[in-house]
C-alpha cells in the first residue's frame, strides 16, 4: 500500500482521509514500518508547520527527539518489550487522528501554530515507556510518560509555561478523568487551551478502537497486553460485552470529531444495540 495514502485529503472528504490513514499504518505496521519520526514529519507538514520559528520550532524539536528515541528503543517498556497494545502504532494512531483534529479545529477557529505543534509533541510523548499495565493511581502511567518526556523538552530550552501545558494535558489523558475533561469544555466554545486539548487527546486516543473496523483487532492486543499484566480485564475487554461496555463509555465533544465521522460512527453502534455472543 503506498504511502500516498496517509494523510491524503481528496475531495475534502475528511472521514475517508482518517480511515484510509489508519488502514495504512496497519499496511505498514505488518510490512515495512517508516518509523514514528518520518510519520511526524508528515504530521507536520500537513498542518503546514514547516519552517516554523521560536516556540513552535522547539517544540517541534522535542517532538521529533521523543519519537527517534522511541524507535531506538523500539517502543519497549521499562525492564520488558513493547507493550501489545500501548506500542508504536497506537502512537501512531493517535499522532494521526490528533493532527487531523487539530488541522480541523485550526480551519475552523483561528489557528495557532504553537499549539499545534505542541499537540504533535503530546501525541508522540502521551504514552511513551508505558509499562504495560494500568494505573494503580490517578494519572499514574501519564506521570512516568511526562518524566519520560521532560529531558526532550528541557533539552529544547521549551519555556516553562509550555512544558506545564504539555505535561497537565498528558496527565489529564488518564481515562478516568475523561468524564471531567468532557465537563471542564462543556458549554464552553472551543479556544486553544489545555482544556480543550486534553478533550482532543482523549478523542484521538480512542478514535481508531472506536472503528469497527479497526477496534475489534485493537481489543485483542488489549487483552493480550493486559494477559501478561495479569489484570482481569484481559478475560472480557475483547469479547461483545467488552465492546459494548466500552462503546457506552466513549465520550466526544469536538466539532473535528464529528467532521471525521466519529460521532456518527459512535451513534450507529449505540444504535445497533450490544452484539449477541
Amino acid at each position: 500500500m503506498s504511502d500516498s495514502a496517509y494523510l491524503r485529503l481528496s475531495n475534502g472528504d475528511w472521514s475517508d482521509c482518517l480511515h484510509d490513514s489508519l488502514r495504512f499504518l496497519r499496511h505498514a505496521w505488518s510490512h515495512e514500518w517508516p518509523g514514528l519520526p518520518a510519520l511526524l514529519d508528515r504530521c507536520a507538514a500537513f498542518l503546514g508547520l514547516e519552517g516554523a520559528e521560536g516556540e513552535t520550532r522547539s517544540l517541534q524539536a522535542a517532538a521529533h527527539a521523543a519519537a527517534a528515541q522511541i524507535e531506538l528503543e523500539e517502543g519497549r517498556s521499562p525492564g520488558g518489550d513493547e507493550p501489545g497494545y500501548h506500542n508504536r502504532l497506537h502512537f501512531a494512531d493517535t499522532l494521526t487522528c490528533l493532527t487531523l483534529q487539530t488541522a480541523l479545529e485550526a480551519r475552523l477557529h483561528r489557528g495557532d501554530a504553537r499549539w499545534q505543534a505542541a499537540l504533535l509533541l503530546i501525541a508522540v510523548g502521551h504514552d511513551m515507556r508505558h509499562p504495560g499495565r494500568n494505573n494503580l493511581h490517578t494519572s499514574d502511567i501519564e506521570s512516568l510518560s511526562v518524566e519520560a518526556l521532560m529531558p526532550f523538552m528541557q533539552e529544547q530550552n521549551i519555556s516553562a509555561e509550555w512544558i506545564d501545558r504539555v505535561s497537565t494535558v498528558i496527565l489529564r489523558s488518564d481515562f478516568a478523568l475523561v468524564r471531567e475533561n468532557h465537563e471542564r469544555v462543556n458549554g464552553h466554545p472551543f479556544t486553544w487551551n489545555t482544556d480543550w486539548a486534553s478533550v482532543l487527546l482523549n478523542e484521538a486516543d480512542i478514535m481508531a478502537s472506536l472503528s469497527e473496523t479497526f477496534g475489534p483487532p485493537l481489543s485483542l492486543s488489549l487483552a493480550k497486553e493486559w494477559e501478561i499484566a495479569d489484570f482481569p480485564a484481559h478475560r472480557w475487554v475483547a469479547t461483545p460485552e467488552g465492546r459494548w461496555k466500552f462503546i457506552n463509555s466513549v465520550r466526544l465533544t469536538s466539532q473535528s470529531s464529528r467532521i471525521l465521522g466519529a460521532q456518527e460512527t459512535l451513534q450507529a453502534q449505540l444504535d445497533a444495540g450490544p452484539s449477541p455472543n
